[in-house]
């Protein structure tokens, strides 16, 4: 019985998936056309300014005329008190977020689409009368979101598995249908329009690496940690000085707006969530002191972009802060390769954040097409292992289910 039960959990995880992949996809066409219409009109560097705070105001419209749906935090929250996410959150989240994605903020597509697979995720476990499976579907539907507008199956699927936990996957039932959702929806992506919905970072693999390749990939680990510290910080000052002005969401809104624009006018890097200026910095040449402004600049844009109830993930915006260290350490440092650095950054910075460093390390490696796998995960590792006091999301918290109850009576 429970056989046949678990089988048919995973056809059902195959539909949402598809569903996930078909929203993912949409949403994908619609904020690129959206992106280059905008942005190729609109090209003067005064023109972050105008935008950021034109789209606060309308991003706090659609708030007020709503309701305002709460942070990554609330997310875990809900999930671990009702295992759902509504319908109704995205009524807010999908048109400010993306609004938010076409207005320079640092958060990324992943947000939405989290939200947006895991209610799917809830309103097909309903459907399907999987109703004692509710909270597995919700979690593989919002880890479907993130994979598939990443590209990034495994890693995405993942993260939903780690980041509602302090230490490690508790759903350990929900992996299998949560990974086979993930691939349906990225899947269901590369039929409709290719590998060319995903971003690329175009690093090289470092090849056979050496002591000292590892010796480099524990060194960004702890740097990374130490950074990260700094942005926790940072991010809880921002939101402490919101909270203690507490304007109308409108105001907040277009406040965080114009902070971003100024941010990006000043430093063009802290401009939208990262995805792109990973490549750049890959690319290009930056002195170090312009690399770790930049960083401070991207941790400030992140903070005012949550803070001032703007809707998006911040994993991406956090990987791109990895980078920037990674990338100022080999800049300060003779004979350590820029890439390596780059891409154990990476995964270490967003490890030691949100305490999911097998993700990270998945992500890193999945949009680099597989570079440097070994160096990655010692980092992403050595930073989680490092950063116990770290507390950037404050709604984990540990399962109180017992074991196999989706398929059990």
């Amino acid at each position: 019985m429970e056989e046949r039960r678990f089988n048919r959990l995973l056809l059902v995880a195959i539909g949402l998936g598809i569903c996930v992949g078909l929203f993912a996809a949409a949403f994908r066409v619609a904020w690129t056309f959206a992106f280059h219409h905008l942005w190729g009109t609109f090209t003067a560097g005064y023109h972050r300014i105008v935008i950021s705070t034109v789209a606060g105001v309308v991003i706090g419209g659609i708030l007020y005329l709503t309701f305002y749906p709460g942070t990554l935090s609330t997310l875990i929250r809900r999930f671990h008190r009702d295992g759902t996410v509504p319908l109704s959150e995205n009524v807010p989240i999908v048109p400010s977020g993306f609004i938010g994605l076409l207005a320079g903020q640092s958060a990324g597509p992943e947000g939405v689409m989290s939200a947006v697979g895991g209610s799917l995720g809830t309103r097909i476990a309903h459907a399907s009368g999987e109703r004692n499976a509710e909270k597995i579907l919700t979690l593989a539907g919002m880890g479907a979101g993130f994979g598939a507008i990443l590209g990034a199956p495994i890693g995405g699927g993942l993260l939903w598995l780690e980041l509602p936990h302090e230490r490690g996957m508790e759903y350990y039932e929900a992996i299998v249908p949560t990974l086979v959702a993930s691939f349906a929806g990225y899947l269901t992506m590369v039929s409709l329009g290719g590998v060319s919905f995903f971003p690329a970072w175009h690093a090289s693999a470092i090849g056979e690496f050496t002591t000292r390749h590892l010796v480099t990939a524990l060194g960004i680990g702890l740097v990374c940690v130490a950074f990260a510290v700094v942005y926790t910080r940072l991010f809880a000052l921002v939101g402490t000085l919101f909270n203690r002005w507490s304007p109308r969401v409108y105001v907040r809104t277009t406040v965080a707006g114009l902070g971003i624009g100024l941010l990006g006018y000043v430093l063009p890097l802290t401009y939208f969530y990262g995805g792109k200026h990973i490549n750049d910095v890959l690319t290009g040449s930056f002195p170090f002191w312009i690399l770790i402004l930049a960083l401070f600049g991207k941790m400030l844009a992140a903070a005012l972009t949550i803070n001032g109830n703007w809707q998006g993930g911040l994993i991406v915006p956090q990987m791109f802060m990895g980078a920037l260290v990674g990338r100022a350490v080999a800049t300060a440092i003779p004979g350590v390769e820029p890439v390596l650095a780059m891409l154990t950054g990476m995964a270490a910075f967003n490890a030691a954040v949100t305490g999911t460093p097998l993700s990270s390390a998945l992500i890193a490696i999945a949009l680099t097409d597989g570079a440097s796998i070994v160096p990655v995960f010692l980092a992403s590792l050595t930073a989680f292992v490092a950063s116990p006091l770290i507390r950037f999301i404050e709604t984990t918290a540990a399962r109180t289910e017992p074991p196999s109850f989706h398929v059990r009576d």
